[in-house]
């Protein structure tokens, strides 16, 4: 029986936290049988997320492990998760805590590997809007992620629906850059490393997972935020693990991207997806130049998590 640990980081989000276990602890099997251990890493020094960890029962095929990483940043909690993987895991998966899978997620991830023999398989994240989610944010399909053929090739992976096998992540030796504590764009940085050690990446088109976008995400504000923080992590990892050449080349993709983007401004009076198309090529490409004249972005401050999470909070209830 394969042993597999599915890491998620958590932060003052209870509700998604349950949703996300509850959707783990319904995980079938599929042509083989598994066991799954749930990693849970609270970066909230207060232990917002035990309650909820620790209210499920140990069963032979799912169990809960949690903890609280006291240092907060992604890549402190990322790595203490990579250190609680158990010894006779064969595989790890990371998750996010406002995400759920179905019910045959980690069966397909699985099914994926065997067929490909892979060390890596991503899948997708869908998005899921509240009833008053704006119908023209939806139509831009500015929240959609990476689509491929199911078992196409990839050269890159992020944390948010992938499973990767633990030989490969103890050979390697790899460790999320914690000197990006609050920017963001850990694991962008951890797969270009470790495909470069010759890991290898598959899709799998039969593995999705489901995000919930809350409504005070659906803001011009919020995405231009993002798009900019995106942008400026791939050159904030190329000068901490790059060359002067590769930085160069990003800052020419980032002049291309602003100039794309003013060009596709006037799209704002007849196509939301166009709109947003030059909301992520223009706020990606100011913030790869920000990044590669220096600046790091802070996304993930304290400060800024707070607000993000009393605002989700207060669309929840309804609240302005």
């Amino acid at each position: 029986m394969s042993h597999v640990a599915v890491i998620a980081l958590t932060y003052r989000r209870p509700a998604g936290l349950k949703k996300l276990l509850d959707s783990l602890a319904r995980q079938r099997a599929g042509a083989e049988p598994f066991k799954l251990t749930a990693i849970i890493i609270d970066n909230d020094a207060a232990g917002s997320g035990e309650a909820v960890a620790r209210s499920y029962p140990a069963r032979d095929d799912f169990a809960v492990h949690y903890q609280i990483e006291q240092t907060q940043g992604i890549p402190y909690a990322r790595n203490a998760g990579l250190d609680a993987v158990p010894a006779d895991c064969e595989f790890l998966c990371f998750i996010d805590d406002d995400e759920f899978a179905p019910d045959d997620w980690l069966a397909n991830l699985l099914a994926t590997q065997r067929a490909t023999g892979a060390e890596c398989v991503h899948g997708a994240v869908i998005p899921v809007y509240p009833d008053n989610a704006p119908q023209w944010l939806v139509r831009s399909k500015v929240f959609d992620s990476w689509n491929y053929p199911d078992r196409a090739p990839l050269k890159a992976a992020a944390s948010n629906n992938v499973m990767i096998s633990t030989a490969f992540v103890r050979r390697s030796g790899l460790r999320f850059e914690e000197r990006m504590r609050m920017t963001g764009g850990t694991d962008y940085l951890y797969f270009k490393q470790a495909v470069r050690q010759g890991l290898t990446i598959v899709w799998s088109a039969g593995a999705p997972v489901y995000e919930d976008i809350p409504r005070s995400r659906m803001t011009l504000r919020w995405l231009a935020q993002r798009q900019y923080r995106l942008g400026n992590t791939f050159t904030v990892s190329e000068r901490i693990d790059g060359t002067r050449l590769g930085l160069l080349r990003w800052a020419a993709i980032g002049v291309a991207r602003v100039g794309l983007g003013i060009v596709l401004l006037p799209a704002f009076l007849f196509s939301p997806r166009y709109a947003m198309r030059s909301v992520v090529h223009l706020l990606r490409g100011l913030g790869i130049l920000a990044g590669a004249s220096g600046h790091s972005h802070q996304e993930y401050a304290p400060a800024s998590l707070a607000k993000d999470r009393t605002q989700a909070a207060n669309s929840a209830n309804g609240a302005g």
